[in-house]
């Protein structure tokens, strides 16, 4: 009874073994194709070509004004007048401020009066001397007496001119430290004034990137306060010497024309975007796009609908995307999402593409 039980179950495998091969063979064959597209992994998926890439480094900074002046007192006195207040808009030599000057313009008064008597005997000294009524040595001490009287006269000017505090150069108010009233003693600094003509950013660049800039070169410029504008910039200069503990490298950069409507002010922060590299027509696929194993760069390549592993060479990153120095070329298809659910072989679907 048991020798004829395992027959029929031997009997019955072998019975489901031939069906199971005749489906295959037969109409199965026909419906493998819809069951294995049904069964295929979506994924996002674009087509190499190549393109353009840009390595930046964004470095931020406060706008300043191209150079700050310090007005100092250049003698001792008490302030007069007072002309301008903070954020007051100046030009080159106009007056800021006065110091009493009362008793410096009397000693001029004085030394002037002193100056026409000795240009008189000086002038009567040579008409004499022609006439030989006068000798050499009397005329040489009217030359001496008027040439110090000249001198002290112009001291004295040169006093009186210190007690009227002028800007040295054109620009806004931006610190004011004194008040009518009050005492400033010789070298005290009363204001300053920045010269905005020309804004620049002032920024600190790592020693690897800045060796790739130089002066001229163009860059974008960023504004917190302005979202989604960016202006134009220059390098205009680049320091000679980095420092010694960061190893950063000051960079200067001056702003170009800003958009209408905005109005880039010293102390706003801005972000200074310089180019470093430039890859011209490169393969290049998605940073998504790259797996890595064994210390080895790979990315899945469709091959009609069936995933297939592919070793390639990465170059410059720039912008999420990586250059691709070998193992691509225009026209393949690789996936753009994630790696984690994919297979070498397995079927896939593209339910996102790209170009």
């Amino acid at each position: 009874m048991k020798s004829n039980m395992a027959t029929v179950i031997l009997f019955a495998a072998a019975a489901g073994l031939t069906a199971a091969t005749a489906g295959c063979s037969g109409t199965g064959e026909a419906n493998r194709g819809p069951d294995r597209r049904s069964q295929a992994t979506p994924v996002a998926a674009f087509d190499v070509r190549p393109r353009d890439l840009v390595r930046t480094v964004a470095v931020t900074g406060p706008i300043e004004p191209i150079r700050s002046v310090a007005v100092n007192a250049m003698a001792a006195g008490t302030v007069q007048r007072v002309l301008v207040e903070e954020g007051d808009r100046v030009r080159a030599g106009q007056l800021l401020a006065e110091l009493d000057g009362r008793e410096v313009a009397a000693q001029l008064q004085r030394a002037e009066a002193l100056l026409a008597r000795a240009d008189a005997d000086h002038e009567r000294a040579i008409e004499l001397r022609a006439r030989e009524l006068t000798s050499e040595a009397e005329l040489e001490a009217a030359r001496s007496a008027f040439a110090t009287a000249q001198a002290d006269a112009e001291l004295w000017r040169t006093r009186l001119s210190f007690t009227r505090i002028t800007a040295p150069a054109a620009g806004v108010i931006t610190t004011k430290l004194i008040e009518r009233g009050g005492s400033v003693s010789a070298n005290e600094q009363m204001f300053t004034i920045a010269e905005d003509s020309q804004l620049v950013v002032r920024v600190q660049v790592s020693e690897l990137d800045v060796v790739k800039l130089e002066p001229g070169r163009e860059v974008g410029v960023l504004l917190d306060a302005y979202p989604g504008v960016r202006i134009e910039g220059r390098i205009r200069r680049i320091f000679p010497s980095a420092d010694a503990v960061s190893r950063l490298v000051p960079v200067e950069v001056a702003l170009g024309r800003a958009p209408q409507g905005v109005v880039p002010r010293p102390g706003f922060l801005a972000r200074v975007e310089f180019p470093i590299e430039t890859r011209d027509g490169v393969v290049a696929v998605p940073t998504a796009a790259v797996g890595v194993t064994n210390g080895e760069s790979f990315v899945y390549v469709i091959d009609a609908d069936t995933l297939v592993v592919r070793p390639v060479e990465t170059g410059m990153t720039a912008g999420g995307w990586v250059e691709v120095t070998n193992g691509l070329e225009g026209g393949d298809r690789v996936v753009s999402s994630g790696h984690a659910n994919l297979r070498p072989g397995a079927a896939v679907r593209i339910s996102e593409g790209r170009l």
